[in-house]
């Protein structure tokens, strides 16, 4: 490929004039191989530049004369081009920046224009585009032998789907269906195995578990398909993606349940497993595979409605539900960060209940559970980590892995209640033991210091609390007042000091921080009882 083919091509609308030239300054042009269009002072200008020579990056402002920048994302996009917005908007125009969205825009700059920012984002695009482009140079270099290796550039286009996911559905899908060929069907099988959440997990045996299912997938049903993907993921998943011919659909379903039979004679081997199989339904449409992969993984976490150990051969649940878990998780964000920064263990409790009532309520998808439980999990370790200064991020993958391998929504319900309570229960006690060293330091200096000023502001400055915080914890810890216990000190060196010295009572008024004698005698009988004089006669 030339170097001028490779280059990607920038098409630059704003209707300030000064501000397109200040955007073409601002991009590094040659580190990034970049190529300037064209700029333009108008949307139905850059529009029609759009539509004749295609550029793969338009920066533009969101507010245009004649066509705004959002009708022009608009109409590029109702036609279908291939074009990557990078939208420009000031404070005032955020929400239109915000509908955008709405058309694919995942990029968008406030004014002022920040140059490491802009190029940060070109950075990211140049990228993706680079990968685009290398996965088509690897089809294409395919398609010249596509009579010979009709089934090598299948699968490849299948792997791709697989891996990739919906950014590169698109590119996979075009030149798949440009061949005009036999595809098949296509159909998902998502298998899970659960672990008993209240035993620990066996690294090594569950890795051999999940080999041994790999090689039972590949003995029924490499011979059976037109083509097989095969995937792990973390918590014992295996996702099984397959191309089958259309008149073989029937014997494939028998296949696959002979398969699961097997699957689930071997896990009966082992104590506290539990095996689910979950069939997506079929496709003939490429594009669809990324949907299927899904139903597949939908299907399998049907079971926490449904139990385990069967298989789950249809998902019929309205997929257009509106209410997601993470959507219930932000309505309760705010009382979970209340709950957090006073170790309110009831209120967190609540919380996690209330959750799950709503979600009932709501009558969410049955994924939705999963989802909603590592949303809350994510939640809280977010904001117990703000509090604490130290991140959850360990105990997170646990809770997200064991989250995985919940049966039933009791068993997800409890273990999230649990798992959140306790390591705020540990939270509260870190917290109390980083509350009391300073109590304990503090005491240590008014032993050591006692004849100096001691102020409960600075003492509190000095361990970077709030002097009535710090008051409030230091009653908590000694019960007594910082003034009281601060007077109890300098009482007791006083003491020692009437027994042991000849010092006069203004010597040891002035030795234990009172600049007046008579002050300290009236304090001294306060706490005593009777006065320096007196108290030192019951020695001598």
């Amino acid at each position: 490929m030339e170097q001028g083919e490779s280059m990607l091509k920038i098409l630059i609308a704003d209707d300030e004039k000064k501000v397109g030239l200040l955007v073409r300054g601002l991009i590094a042009w040659e580190e990034l191989d970049l190529e300037l269009l064209d700029i333009v002072q108008d949307g139905r200008t850059a529009y029609e530049i759009i539509v004749e020579k295609r550029p793969d990056i338009v920066i533009t402002d969101i507010r245009m004369p004649g066509l705004s920048g959002l009708e022009m994302i608009r109409k590029v996009t109702e036609q279908g081009l291939h074009v990557h917005f990078i939208v420009i908007s000031g404070y005032r125009y955020f929400e239109y920046a915000h509908t955008a969205l709405k058309y694919g825009v995942k990029d968008y700059l406030l004014k002022p224009i920040d140059e490491v920012e802009l190029n940060s984002i070109l950075k990211k695009v140049c990228g993706e585009a680079k990968e685009k482009r290398n996965l088509l140079d690897k089809v294409e270099t395919l398609e010249q032998n596509l009579e010979s290796s009709r089934h090598m550039l299948h699968r490849e286009l299948m792997e791709r789907a697989f891996e990739q996911g919906e950014d590169h559905e698109t590119d996979v899908t075009v030149v798949a269906e440009t061949k005009d060929q036999e595809t098949g069907s296509f159909r998902a099988a998502g298998i899970k195995v659960d672990r008993n959440i209240d035993i620990a997990g066996n690294e090594e045996q569950e890795r051999l578990i999940v080999g041994k299912l790999l090689e039972m997938v590949d003995a029924f049903l490499k011979d059976q398909v037109n083509d097989l993907v095969i995937s792990t993921k973390s918590g014992m998943w295996i996702i099984v993606l397959i191309n089958i011919q259309k008149e073989n659909r029937n014997h494939i379903l028998t296949v696959l349940e002979q398969m699961f039979f097997k699957m689930k004679s071997y896990i009966n081997n082992f104590e506290n497993y539990e095996i689910t199989m979950g069939l997506s339904r079929e496709t003939e449409e490429f594009s669809r595979i990324n949907l299927i992969l899904e139903m597949a993984k939908e299907a399998v976490e049907c079971r926490i409605l449904k139990g385990c150990g069967i298989c789950i051969e249809s998902y019929s649940e309205d997929r257009n539900r509106t209410v997601k878990g993470q959507d219930i998780v932000k309505e309760y964000e705010s009382a979970l960060k209340n709950s957090i920064q006073i170790f309110n263990i009831g209120g967190l409790e609540d919380i996690v209940r209330e959750c799950f009532l709503k979600a009932e309520q709501e009558r969410v998808m049955a994924c939705e559970y999963y989802e909603m439980g590592r949303c809350l999990a994510v939640a809280y370790a977010r904001l117990a980590g703000e509090l604490s200064r130290e991140t959850a991020e360990g105990e997170l993958n646990i809770w997200k892995e064991t989250i995985g391998h919940c049966k039933s929504i009791y068993m997800l319900k409890r273990y999230l209640r649990e798992s959140l309570k306790n390591h705020l229960k540990d939270l509260e006690r870190k917290q109390s033991e980083l509350e009391r060293k300073p109590i304990l330091d503090t005491i240590e200096y008014m032993r050591q210091n006692y004849g100096q000023k001691i102020l409960l502001e600075d003492i509190a400055e000095r361990f970077g609390f709030h002097p009535n915080y710090f008051s409030e914890i230091f009653k908590k810890e000694t019960g007594k007042n910082f003034t009281a216990f601060l007077l109890e000190v300098r009482i007791e060196a006083s003491k020692e000091l009437l027994r042991d010295s000849n010092k006069t009572i203004y010597e040891i008024a002035s030795s234990v921080g009172y600049k007046d004698a008579k002050f300290f005698s009236q304090q001294f009988a306060k706490v005593v009882g009777i006065k320096p004089k007196e108290y030192r006669k019951l020695y001598y």
